[in-house]
This record gives structure tokens, C-alpha cells and sequence, in this order.
């Protein structure tokens, strides 16, 4: 599979405004803020990629291009381990997010396709659509939720928490 590789310049004054000018836990959620922020794209293009199925044969009214969703990626235990595994960075996954355990190995499957069903993909092409845009965006939504960051914590700093 080929990697695709982009040069991003400019984030150095940001990571640092991240590092020294917020408490850990509000760089945390500016992070997760963004990313989510960021990955709307992807996930708007993905819904309009992903098939429709008009005779709904589950019979539940959902169809997956309607269950695109970007989330948080949980923290996940080393084989072995009792501890999670620390990360300093976030983690988001946009992808169909359908209710029920059928569902979820369906859309699986639209995408890879299987022995009896040819492929149809719409995760892999909305990420090499918009992943350039994605990566320019990042860097001014960042910049903006760092702003509004800072402008909170003087707000509590002047009514004097």
C-alpha cells in the first residue's frame, strides 16, 4: 500500500503555545477539539461515498451513509498489561458507526468487499480526496481553539477562580 507523505511547516509556535501557555487537560481537549474540528470533511465525503440501499433490508429506516460519525479513540491495554497505554497526543476515528453488531461487520464489508461481493469502497477514497485539505485546516482551527482557550482561562483569571 502506498504512504502518502505531506510537509507542514508552523507548528512548532503552536505546539509551544500548547506545552507552556495551557494546563495539560485543556491542551488535551483543544487537541481533541481540532481533530474532530478537522475530520468533519472526511466524514461529510465519506456519507456521500458510502452506498445507499433503497429496499433497506434490515428493515431498521438506517442506511450507512447516514451513520458516519468521528469519535475519540479509547485508550487500549497492552496484551498483558493492567495499565493503559500513556499517550501524549489524541486520537480521532471517523468511520460508519451503525447500531448493532451486523451492521457495523456490513459496513466492514461494503468496503473490502468479500468472496461473493466486489468491493465498495468509500472510506479510502474520501481520505485521499480530502486529506490535504484536512492537514491545512488543522493548523488554523488549532490556532483558533488555542485562542479561545486562553481568552477562557483569562475569563476565570478576572473573575478571580
Amino acid at each position: 500500500m502506498a504512504r502518502q507523505t505531506f510537509k507542514i511547516e508552523g507548528f512548532r509556535e503552536l505546539d509551544r503555545a500548547l506545552a507552556n501557555d495551557l494546563p495539560k487537560a485543556t491542551a488535551r481537549n483543544v487537541l481533541n477539539r481540532t481533530a474532530e474540528k478537522s475530520m468533519e470533511r472526511i466524514r461529510i465525503r465519506m456519507g456521500e461515498l458510502a452506498p445507499y440501499d433503497p429496499v433497506d433490508r434490515d428493515g431498521d429506516g438506517k442506511h450507512l451513509n447516514q451513520t458516519m460519525r468521528t469519535q475519540r479513540v479509547t485508550a487500549k491495554r497492552s496484551r498483558g498489561q493492567a495499565r493503559f497505554d500513556r499517550s501524549t497526543g489524541v486520537a480521532v476515528m471517523t468511520g460508519p458507526a451503525p447500531e448493532g453488531r451486523r451492521a457495523r461487520a456490513n459496513a466492514g464489508w461494503q468496503e473490502d468487499g468479500t468472496v461473493e461481493m466486489t468491493p465498495n469502497p468509500y472510506a479510502r477514497p474520501a481520505a485521499d480526496s480530502e486529506g490535504e485539505a484536512v492537514i491545512r485546516e488543522v493548523k488554523s482551527v488549532l490556532t483558533q481553539e488555542i485562542d479561545k482557550a486562553k481568552a477562557r482561562i483569562a475569563r476565570k483569571l478576572a473573575r478571580g477562580r
